[in-house]
């Protein structure tokens, strides 16, 4: 931060554009590309065969899959809500690991857990809240009735919220200081409005008067909610179910899972730039366009190879054009996002950073290579063989198979997508992208979410583009 008075000027050089040679190939590309290796098979996920569901004698409904390689668990209680429902909810999360109980420290109940070599956190995300305790399975009861005795009986520390309070003022002032954050913040504004997942926090105000109280009887309710026993590890299911059965504590009656208000991407009718101040030599930007296209999952092979293709990576076309043969960019991509949850749109995304006084040559070129996309037959094959062996040579296992099985509940599916996307994207031809961008992405209005500093834009040429609206670091934020 600050001036520095040593800094020297020099005359910014021309950058003459070299051409693109992706319908070349060195000697040695033509050496690896025609080698011979025996392929990797892809392994899907079979939610019958590699995922249990079952219930406990209460009724709470059970994912499970069972840990054969050695003595390790994972076990998660997950609620299918958190900030958007309750945005006190990640700050007493948060504030419940300063706490102990009616007879240990905080620092006693850390000093029990590393005796039983396991460990427990709350996460609060913006849709879910998961309880999870990890560790040596043999101890899991243990570990199990420690942490239902904190939450049962954790005692409020005011002290330790003042101090919570004073370490978030910091952290936030910190965050108003910091590029990426500010980055974050003004893009979720451009995409979901005001009420977005950045701003619906509380207020420095309102963690000063927030009572402590209330945050610990937030944690000691979710026990009252409906919710789902997630399990990885060696028990069988009877184990388990026994376990959770005597020693995890629940209302008689569980409520249902409260709803909140939905972050709402917002539709892009015309072309018009956002901007929040951020004083750099460079630029971030993403150009938004969301048509409130609804997803399909017989799309996501099309889309998967359209993002390898055009703005992913660097054999993208995005990053060739405008970094390798233009030298406009610091960093430059694209995507064209399908959403986590079945009634979400898609939308168009393109990013970049660059230098202030390259920022209407970067505009020019991502709009002249999104109206027309430049088309190579040796860059499609790679982005195809791309996408193809990085499918194959993933693995989902362990715990990774139950999120597997929660994200497809959430599509609305019953399978695992990317063996569609295997088994779909050997037939697509380079016409069948070009066709899928003209109808999604060019000639397209955008919104220009910028973050920068004024004072060094063309701000004359960005009001040829559209309305200029601009925004405080404070609205941003929201704190």
């Amino acid at each position: 931060q600050g001036v520095d008075s040593t800094q020297k000027k020099i005359d910014k050089p021309a950058i003459t554009p070299i051409p693109a040679n992706r319908d070349m190939q060195s000697a040695f590309v033509k050496t690896v590309l025609d080698s011979k290796a025996k392929p990797i098979e892809p392994r899907f996920v079979d939610f019958n065969k590699d995922l249990t569901r079952t219930r406990t004698s209460k009724g709470l409904p059970v994912l499970y899959v069972q840990n054969k390689d050695n003595g390790l668990f994972t076990l998660s209680f997950y609620f299918k809500f958190g900030q958007k429902e309750d945005k006190r909810l990640p700050i007493a999360a948060d504030y419940f690991d300063f706490l102990g109980t009616d007879k240990l420290s905080a620092e006693q109940v850390k000093q029990q857990f590393y005796k039983l070599a396991c460990s427990y956190y709350i996460q609060v995300g913006n849709q879910t809240t998961s309880i999870v305790i990890s560790g040596l399975n043999e101890n899991l009861p243990q570990a199990l009735r420690l942490v239902e005795n904190l939450i049962a009986n954790a005692k409020v520390d005011r002290d330790a919220y003042q101090r919570y309070v004073s370490n978030m003022e910091k952290s936030r002032k910190d965050n108003k200081a910091n590029q990426n954050a500010n980055f974050t913040a003004l893009s979720n504004y451009g995409i979901y409005g005001s009420y977005n997942p950045i701003r619906n926090v509380l207020s420095n105000q309102e963690l000063k008067a927030t009572d402590p109280q209330t945050l610990l009887d937030l944690i000691k309710g979710l026990r009252n909610y409906q919710h789902t026993v997630l399990y990885y590890g060696p028990y069988s299911t009877k184990e388990l179910t026994a376990v959770i059965d005597k020693q995890h504590q629940t209302g008689k009656n569980l409520k249902p899972v409260p709803t909140g208000k939905d972050f709402i991407n917002q539709v892009t009718s015309q072309d018009e730039i956002l901007l929040a101040p951020y004083a750099a030599k460079n630029i971030y930007m993403v150009q938004y366009n969301n048509g409130n296209r609804a997803w399909k999952p017989e799309q996501q092979p099309l889309i998967d190879l359209f993002n390898e293709y055009f703005g992913k990576g660097m054999n993208a076309i995005v990053f060739q054009e405008l970094r390798e043969t233009r030298g406009l960019a610091y960093s430059a991509g694209a995507s064209y996002i399908t959403p986590w949850r079945k009634d979400l749109p898609e939308y168009a995304n393109t990013f970049i950073i660059t230098q202030n006084d390259k920022m209407m040559d970067c505009t020019k070129a991502f709009k002249q290579i999104i109206d027309t996309m430049p088309q190579s037959q040796k860059a499609f094959d790679l982005a195809k063989q791309a996408l193809l062996k990085r499918i194959a040579t993933e693995r989902t296992t362990k715990f990774g198979i139950i999120n597997k099985y929660l994200s497809a509940q959430n599509l609305g599916i019953d399978y695992d997508l990317n063996e569609k996307v295997y088994k779909v994207v050997p037939s697509l031809m380079l016409k069948d992208i070009v066709t899928f961008e003209k109808e999604t992405m060019a000639r397209k209005p955008y919104k220009y979410i910028i973050l920068g500093d004024e004072k060094n834009l063309d701000i004359k040429a960005l009001e040829k583009i559209g309305p200029i609206h601009r925004l405080s670091t404070d609205e941003i934020f929201g704190y």
